[in-house]
């Protein structure tokens, strides 16, 4: 028995490998691809949301838009190429580029998820830094408007409570004005036919009914960031607008402590001598005296043209310090100081105020399409 035992155990060895042979060693995996820079931490990159978009016609979800990356170059001088790259299966990819400003500055725009590098330069000269997509706030509203009812009122929207009266005598708020329909909401302005004609002075004017919703009473954030891909109106009369309010209206005391009415865009026409396109924002002091910053966005060419034609997207980066206002990712205008801190909700509107109805020159209806509207929730971090 003693033998048949011995034959068993050796045999065991054999199949579990333990003959006392040597196995070969597994091949070792090979290393990442080094990136074609320099690290310097001179180069300095933050990833912010998709606030960007392809110029088009066409709607596009939200996930398609592209992220938007902050590059800052401390001595770098102005128009020094900057590359992003991604890594795929060994070889670096150009996905992004553009060019320093005088202070050292870029924005970068890309569609490509992931690890990325940015590059200053180029050859033994190039340094740079890596960053990462993952770093991005993530988003925390979504309304891309594809559902098939073309009642504007899915939970989200609502029609605002406004109508003949203050600026707006000849105009009003109203159901039939917004309706969502092919993944767009498409507010307008339209004439009333409940009603006649609207005196203005020794004028007259159709009485208009306008697409005005909002999100009050169903989501608010406080600080962060806040896009919507919009197609405005070409015409002047009206205005298409995105902007922020605080439930209930502006309270005294200042922006932190009463909140702030933070108007992304208005858009008041092709035509307009300052250039048609605005973003201000409005607070209350202590005393009950209203306070307005903000302003006409210089030279608008540089960020479009044929605003009815093409949906770009209209942002505000909301943090405790300023209000930083962008199209497609470009910063337009920056507002520091103490900015609300009270919960702010979304409206998306096509108004026709009394003081605009003599510029008039159009044909009603005029229309302004929404393709999605998002928000990326931060804190006051």
């Amino acid at each position: 028995m003693k033998s048949i035992a011995v034959a068993v155990s050796a045999l065991a060895l054999l199949a579990s490998g333990c003959s006392g042979a040597k196995e070969k060693d597994a091949p070792a995996p090979e290393p990442p691809p080094t990136p074609p820079y320099t690290v310097s931490d001179t180069v300095k990159a933050e990833v912010l949301p998709q606030l960007a978009t392809t110029v088009a016609s066409t709607t596009e979800a939200a996930d398609a838009a592209s992220w938007v990356i902050d590059v800052k170059a401390k001595g770098a001088k102005a128009r020094t190429d900057i590359t992003l790259l991604s890594e795929n299966e060994g070889e670096f990819d150009v996905v992004g580029n553009g060019k320093t400003d005088k202070k050292g500055q870029a924005t970068l725009l890309t569609t490509t998820p992931g690890e990325l590098h940015v590059v200053l330069g180029e050859g033994e000269e190039a340094i740079g830094a890596a960053i990462s997509t993952d770093t991005a706030p993530t988003a925390t509203f979504t309304d891309d408007f594809d559902a098939p009812s073309v009642n504007v009122d899915r939970g989200n929207w609502a029609t605002r409570d406004q109508g003949y009266a203050g600026v707006r005598q000849c105009s009003k708020a109203a159901d039939e004005a917004a309706e969502v329909t092919e993944g767009v909401l498409r507010l307008s302005v339209m004439a009333d036919p409940a009603q006649g004609q609207c005196q203005l002075g020794n004028k007259s004017y159709p009485y208009r009914l306008n697409g005005h919703v909002g999100t009050e009473g169903s989501y608010t954030f406080t600080h962060g960031f806040a896009a919507a891909r919009i197609r405005t109106q070409s015409a002047r009369g009206q205005h298409s607008a995105f902007w922020l309010q605080t439930p209930g209206g502006q309270g005294t005391g200042g922006a932190a402590e009463g909140g702030a009415e933070i108007d992304i865009m208005e858009y008041f026409g092709d035509d307009h001598p300052e250039g048609g396109m605005t973003s201000f924002t409005y607070w209350v002091d202590k005393s009950g005296r209203e306070h307005t910053e903000g302003g006409w966005i210089p030279q608008l060419d540089q960020y479009g043209k044929k605003w009815a034609k093409k949906f770009h997207i209209y942002s505000v980066e909301w943090s405790p310090k300023e209000y930083v206002f962008r199209i497609d990712g470009r910063v337009t205008t920056r507002l520091k100081g103490r900015t609300s801190a009270k919960p702010e909700f979304l409206i998306l509107s096509m108004l026709s105020s009394d003081y605009e109805l003599s510029k008039f020159n159009g044909t009603l209806p005029e229309h302004m399409d929404v393709d999605w509207a998002r928000v990326w929730e931060t804190g006051p971090e």
